[in-house]
């Protein structure tokens, strides 16, 4: 056992116990946590199941005297909690007490129905953001990209309804969301993007905002972003170029980075940043399988329309508006319907796998 222990510890894999705490009308379960963990809560056979990737936990079984927790059992990456009938469990994050840590908070709470009667769990809230729109056309090839980006959103939209997510259009015809009567260019590309990144807030699940892609020289592909520096100078370009394009796109991507990098200081937003990669990841590995499109791979960028996102928020480039076959390929239905129900599918998949399910 004590080899073992030494191994682990030798390997950067921690070994700890949560923290419980009867509180008022809630029980308050608390992990610290490194800040390459990431985690996923789900429910399991009657229980509510924490389940970590990077960090293991001290075997143990402890019965709790509380009305929302009657125990829990901690064995290696995994914290099986057993609730109390009637109980509704909501998690978020705080920063560490040590440096380098976040806490992970699970809070348990007697719901509003009748103990014997399982509470029906809160229903994801998805925001899909149609790029571009009304003054702006966007990219434009064989297809315009403000008219491929609704239309897409939309098909997505009636998917992911069928399934029983409720969606949110950033807008929903052409448009874009700066005020109407706005006429400096600079202000109205701010204002539209503030607009759009600001519906990335806490009542919302994740947020997906979809473009058609351009480039100098042709190319093909779908590829997705979430919030970062750009670390080659293609992903640089496409920032500008989805922040403004210009002048106006030099200047936000400017501001986006210098608030990235404070961004990527801050732990909460860094355990956030974790799974808006596994979103990307999700997504851009289901939609090129879907759209049958060469798989230009997941990257980081300073997005502006990013920038303020507490929730998993990515970008996604369905496709080139100039390339001679794709662009051809983006203005026929059958193939939007192809790219709907890849990013649908990523969509459903990074929210069956439980991250979120209990915000």
């Amino acid at each position: 056992m004590r080899r073992w222990l030494v191994l682990l510890l030798a390997l950067g894999v921690a070994l700890a116990s949560p923290r419980v705490g009867l509180h008022e009308g809630f029980t308050r379960i608390v992990l610290d946590l490194p800040k390459n963990a990431t985690y996923r809560i789900q429910e399991r056979g009657g229980h509510l199941v924490i389940r970590l990737s990077g960090y293991r936990l001290e075997p143990e079984r402890v019965a709790v005297k509380s009305p929302e927790l009657v125990e829990y059992q901690a064995k290696g990456e995994e914290l099986l909690l057993r609730v109390a009938p009637g109980v509704e469990a909501k998690a978020f994050v705080l920063e560490g007490t040590t440096p380098g840590t976040y806490r992970l908070v699970v809070d348990l709470k007697k719901g509003a129905v009748p103990a014997a009667k399982k509470p029906d769990p809160p229903k994801p809230v998805v925001v899909l953001d149609p790029g571009h729109g009304g003054p702006d056309p966007g990219a434009v090839g064989y297809v315009v990209e403000k008219e491929i980006t609704l239309d897409v959103a939309l098909r997505v939209k009636r998917i992911l309804e069928q399934k029983g997510i409720r969606v949110v259009l950033t807008r929903d015809r052409d448009t874009d969301l700066a005020p109407p009567g706005e006429k400096d260019l600079w202000k109205r590309k701010v204002l539209d993007l503030k607009k759009r990144a600001g519906m990335a807030d806490a009542k919302k699940t994740l947020f997906v905002s979809i473009h058609v892609n351009s480039a100098p020289r042709p190319a093909a592909g779908v590829e997705t972003y979430y919030l970062g520096r750009a670390i080659d100078p293609e992903a640089q370009r496409l920032a500008v170029w989805e922040n403004g394009g210009g002048e106006v796109g030099q200047r936000l991507t400017r501001e986006t980075e210098t608030l990235t990098d404070r961004v990527l200081k801050d732990l909460v937003a860094q355990a956030n940043l974790a799974f808006s990669t596994q979103l990307a990841r999700t997504i851009q590995a289901r939609l090129s399988e879907a759209a049958r499109s060469p798989d230009r791979g997941v990257h980081s960028a300073p997005l502006y329309v990013l920038r303020y996102a507490r929730i998993p928020a990515v970008l996604v480039e369905v496709g080139f508006a100039n390339h001679p076959t794709e662009g051809r390929l983006l203005a026929r239905p059958e193939h939007r319907e192809r790219i709907a129900e890849g990013i649908a599918e990523g969509i459903l998949q990074f929210l069956a796998n439980g991250a979120y399910a209990f915000k």
